[in-house]
């Protein structure tokens, strides 16, 4: 075979791969860039963004039935480019899937898969590119001692941008090296803090701490290299959850009032032993801790209820690129004014609502400068007298079943009515065509895996189908007006 043969063999092509979910979902991970953006690399002849590539296929699962290969480099999620897209990003695309995912990836032979995962000097010198640099806020602050399987040994506590990512030991930081310098031999790395056979002293130790920073600030700061499995693997996992003194990361909630609530918290406490660790810290009256929750805040302004399942430590790590202190907030879950008015007697409470009040017309221009007073309770008064701005959540626009072609809608909703605005996919309104339905014709509501659907009755039921990331979030709030509302009328009779 001549060499023009074999490199027109080993060019990889486009192709496209239709994969059907089973009740194990479609059957692989996706890795990659975690940050939009990148330099654009020439991969074989072609100009590329920087790609997201399948890392682990499962076997004899729906997508190794498709066609789907391990390494391949996904180019479309349902026909949307994703070229410089985070992982986050496609991720999400994938979500939106209903039972069929479609993919167009770069297909990757035997010998790019080997090139991937067992790099050698020559596939290094071809494929990588260190000239790309960012600045990361990556620091070792300090240590800790631990203790695991009758074994005490130093931790070495690893920040981004203020926010505790895991805890390694120097040797899981010489193993990291041995591998880096086998995957990019061609890169200068610095040499890790020398070892010692005899136990260090505490001057020693800081020594290594430093040491160890200045490896990882170097080695972060290059995307090719910062953004590879194995860096990825070492930062965002933890491997001492087991331990006999277990880990403690530090958690920062934003409260109403602007201030910022610091929490040690593990790992994998759940969304509703964090809430619990939240209120007793501030003194919440556990009268109104029902009406209280964790939010998260996203990149489109909008703030989306924490499930009591989910994990806020990770919500919190995988959200350290943002340039807030905190995307965790203390928010109210509240729509009537008759209960929301019950609170103001507890002065917490109360400020919480005023500032959160404030927040919310301050932001909008119409109301920002119509009511001055410094009584918090005739302030809130006020705001839910604008009954189409105050206890209302709007949520992004998203695909709608009743619109022709599945076009988009936003959805809002408050204690008296649910709202569909249609817009374009940019959230263009359209003055038009509103559709607003009364609570009383409500009937079923319920998940599906690519969204929300809500029933209703007019002439005959119907449902609406919204296709959107935040369906658990649409369910919470119809369960909490509808409760609020059969509470108040209960309250009548």
């Amino acid at each position: 075979m001549t060499t023009q043969e074999n490199t027109q063999i080993s060019k990889p092509t486009q192709r496209t791969i239709c994969i059907k979910k089973s009740k194990d979902g479609f059957g692989f991970n996706v890795r990659g860039q975690v940050i939009e953006g990148g330099q654009i690399k020439s991969i074989h002849g072609e100009l590329y963004a920087p790609l997201q590539h399948v890392s682990a296929v499962s076997d004899q699962g729906s997508a190794e039935q498709a066609g789907l290969r391990l390494g391949d480099k996904i180019l479309q999620v349902n026909g949307k480019d994703v070229e410089g897209a985070s992982h986050k990003q496609v991720v999400d695309l994938i979500k939106q899937s209903g039972d069929e995912l479609h993919l167009v990836v770069i297909a990757s032979n035997g010998d790019e898969r080997r090139m991937m995962f067992f790099p050698s000097e020559h596939s290094s010198n071809n494929s990588n590119d260190y000239t790309e640099r960012r600045s990361l806020a990556i620091t070792i602050p300090d240590y800790s001692l631990l203790e695991a399987n009758g074994e005490k040994f130093h931790v070495f506590n690893i920040y981004l941008a203020g926010r505790h990512l895991c805890s390694r030991r120097y040797r899981e930081f010489d193993s990291l090296h041995q591998l880096l310098k086998q995957e990019h031999p061609d890169f200068p790395f610095n040499p890790l803090p020398k070892k010692w056979l005899f136990k260090l002293s505490d001057q020693q130790t800081d020594a290594r701490r430093r040491g160890l920073e200045q490896y990882l600030e170097k080695i972060c700061s290059v995307r090719a290299v910062g953004d590879s499995d194995l860096v990825q693997d070492f930062l965002f996992s933890d491997t001492y959850e087991s331990a006999s003194t277990p880990t403690y990361l530090e958690l920062k909630v934003m409260l109403p009032d602007q201030s910022v609530s610091i929490l040690k918290v593990q790992r994998f406490y759940s969304t509703d032993k964090v809430y619990e660790m939240l209120v007793e810290k501030i003194g919440l009256p556990k009268q109104c801790t029902r009406y209280f929750y964790l939010f998260e805040s996203l990149d489109y302004h909008f703030e989306r209820k924490l499930h009591p399942n989910e994990f806020p430590q990770q919500i919190y790590i995988h959200n350290c690129y943002s340039a807030n202190s905190t995307c965790l907030s203390l928010r109210k879950f509240v729509f009537s004014p008759m209960i929301e008015n019950q609170l103001l007697k507890y002065p917490l409470a109360r400020n919480y609502l005023y500032r959160q009040a404030m927040d919310q017309l301050n932001s909008t221009t119409d109301y920002r400068s119509n009511f001055k007073t410094s009584d918090e309770a005739e302030y809130i008064k006020y705001a839910q007298s604008l009954t189409d701005i105050y206890n209302t959540i709007t949520f992004p626009q998203c695909p709608c079943s009743s619109r022709k072609d599945n076009d988009y809608v936003i959805l809002s909703l408050n204690s008296t009515r649910i709202h569909l605005h249609a817009c374009t996919k940019d959230g263009q309104l359209d003055s038009e065509q509103i559709a607003n339905f009364d609570w009383n014709t409500i009937g079923r509501y319920y998940l599906v895996d690519d969204g929300f659907i809500f029933e209703y009755k007019r002439s005959t039921v119907k449902s609406i189908k919204l296709q959107t990331l935040f369906g658990q979030f649409m369910l919470d709030c119809f369960e909490c007006i509808l409760n609020e509302l059969q509470s108040l009328n209960n309250h009548e009779e």
